[in-house]
């Protein structure tokens, strides 16, 4: 990107896009399998519990995922299937709720077991039973990107085979 470009969008995201006051948007952006994995390769490094995690979305708002923890090393890869159950409602209340189902159901221990083992869940994300909530707002707040919540007035997730589709309405006031 051109520096002078990159200022100008600095200068504006600094001061609340004064400069698109009055704009809205309304977007799909349609995320492959690949560019999901990358971004949350960067997130869970705040998790010492987890090695590894990749997630391949699937047709149907669910998701396959793989989880490796740290400990005990002998522990086996985790493979469980996610159902979104919830989408975040903005701005009261941005946590999207999804659903372990099948052998999933085994990572209701997992939340006490991160615990116990010494390490945890990223930021923003917990497990209560076979439930895992997602609090949008705490996962962008550790990765100090929590102001571009300030312009969503919707976001939904969908799936698709191998893309993961976010719908989103923002606005500038």
């Amino acid at each position: 990107m051109d520096r002078r470009l990159e200022t100008l969008l600095n200068r504006q995201r600094a001061a609340g896009f004064t400069g698109l006051s009055g704009s809205q948007a309304r977007a799909a952006l349609r995320v492959s399998t690949p560019l999901l994995n990358e971004a949350i390769a960067t997130f869970v490094g705040a998790a010492p519990a987890i090695t590894a995690l990749e997630v391949t979305p699937r047709a149907g708002n669910r998701f396959d995922v793989h989880v490796k923890m740290a400990k005990p090393a002998f522990l086996p890869a985790i493979n469980v299937t996610v159902a979104i159950e919830r989408q975040p409602q903005f701005p009261a209340d941005p946590t999207l709720v999804l659903h372990l189902t099948g052998a999933g159901g085994l990572m209701r221990f997992a939340g006490p077991a991160l615990g116990a083992f010494g390490g945890g869940l990223p930021p923003g994300v917990r497990i209560e039973g076979d439930r895992v909530f997602v609090d949008i707002r705490a996962v962008l707040a550790a990765q100090g990107q929590k102001e571009w919540l300030d312009y969503v007035e919707q976001l939904q997730i969908s799936t698709d085979e191998g893309a993961l589709i976010l719908y989103v309405q923002a606005r500038v006031t």
